[in-house]
């Protein structure tokens, strides 16, 4: 069986939840705001479009159940929460190990105060966040999973990077383990190639916005030129 024909007879899909909509009161309005006008106005923004409500999500299970897809394709689900939480982000390794960018703090970086918000909750903040890991620790990290067994499913998660405050986007190369923590592009070492840094962070590139962490820099890749790339709101 070739590659080709490989492909047509299997789907491995990775089922895991979008960031919740809670937010966890606004990750507390006694934090967050700066001054009262901001505080008044978040706690009277009633949201817009699609609202969760208090059900619980679907199992990943369960949701498995409810996909239709051709004969000639299989489904099968190799990773869901409770082992990841607010996903943003996957990619794979030259090992085959699956890494997820987990997106927990948002919406908001922690130890900033907003001091001027819009009708698009777009925000401004007191002060520009330090990098990792000298500024504030954050609750995002990044998660790298495999197969242990040849089973098909993802039974082991290792925390390569954690502290990560909005972290958006991992890539690797040239000895490197690249993340997006905006306003940063950071460069931790990674000269053994094993997932895990061998230092602090280099901060390469600085100035990225964080006025919506909805539209912040991402999806960093490799082109062909060998530059690296990602992507960032105009």
């Amino acid at each position: 069986m070739n590659i080709i024909q490989f492909y047509s007879h299997l789907l491995i899909i990775l089922l895991v939840a979008a960031c919740s909509g809670s937010e966890s009161g606004l990750n507390d309005l006694q934090n967050l705001a700066g001054n009262q006008e901001v505080a008044s106005y978040m706690r009277s923004f009633e949201g817009r479009g699609a609202l969760s409500d208090n059900s619980m999500p679907t199992a990943a299970e369960t949701a498995l159940e409810g996909f239709r897809y051709p004969d000639d394709l299989l489904m099968e689900l190799v990773l869901s929460e409770p082992q990841v939480h607010q996903p943003l982000e996957i990619t794979f390794d030259q090992r085959g190990r699956l890494w997820v960018v987990q997106y927990n703090q948002y919406p908001y970086p922690k130890g900033l105060k907003i001091t001027g918000i819009d009708n698009h909750l777009r925000v401004k903040f007191d002060k520009v966040p330090a990098p990792p890991p000298v500024g504030t620790l954050g609750a995002d990290k990044i998660t790298f999973f495999e197969d242990t067994n040849g089973d098909g499913t993802l039974d082991k998660g290792t925390d390569a990077i954690t502290g990560l405050n909005i972290a958006t986007s991992v890539a690797f190369g040239r000895g490197k383990i690249w993340v997006l923590n905006p306003p940063y592009l950071l460069a931790y070492p990674d000269k053994k190639g094993d997932g895990l840094p061998d230092g602090p962070p280099i901060v390469h590139l600085e100035g990225f916005g964080l006025e919506d962490t909805h539209a912040v820099a991402n999806s960093l890749r490799w082109g062909p030129d060998g530059w690296l790339y990602g992507a960032t709101p105009t």
